[in-house]
This record gives C-alpha cells, structure tokens and sequence, in this order.
C-alpha cells in the first residue's frame, strides 16, 4: 500500500468587509492627472500649464506630475481655466514625478 501524500491547503483570503469597498481614496488620488477620450480629442483636466509646445510633443504640468504627449500634428484645441483639449495623433503618453517621489 502506497503511503498517502499530505494535501496541501491554501489558505482561504478573507473577503473585504463592505465598508472597506466604499471607503475613501487616498488624498492623493484626488491630485492624479484626469483625461477623457473623446473622439479625436483628448481632455485634460488639472493642467497647470503648458511647459513645452511643438506639433511633436506637449508638455504640460499637472501639479505633481508631468505629463508629456508625443506624436504627430499636436494641437491645443482650448485652454481654459485648468482644462485643456489636445487633438492630433497621439502615439506615447509619458508620465513623470516632478519632485522624485514615488506616486
């Protein structure tokens, strides 16, 4: 007679109590840079301003982050108050922290 191999368990993950899934971010959710979608154009939301301008690139400063565009016939379609519209062929969206720290 063979000898029985112990099973093994995994252990089972507590389930998340209700009010943590409907708990609030953290404050620093809320300072992330927000953009939309919309047909051929992006929005941007929390611009600061614009740091760089070139149909090949968009530089803009989005508080802690800077968020760069690249690709091909950028334009600023608006820019008021913090919102800004950007139409043109997007290929790469870089983001970066200003100041180093982890995000």
């Amino acid at each position: 007679m063979k000898p029985h191999k112990p099973i093994k368990r995994h252990p089972r993950r507590a389930l998340p109590h209700p009010t943590d899934l409907f708990a609030q971010p953290p404050a620093a959710f809320y300072r992330l840079p927000e953009f939309d979608l919309r047909g051929k154009s992006l929005l941007t939301r929390g611009c600061r301003r614009v740091l760089e301008f070139t149909p090949e690139r968009i530089c803009l400063d989005m508080g802690s982050f800077t968020v760069t565009f690249y690709g091909a016939a950028l334009q600023i379609e608006s820019l008021a108050g913090k919102s800004l519209i950007l139409t043109g062929k997007i290929r790469r969206i870089d983001f970066a922290n200003k100041w180093g720290e982890e995000p």
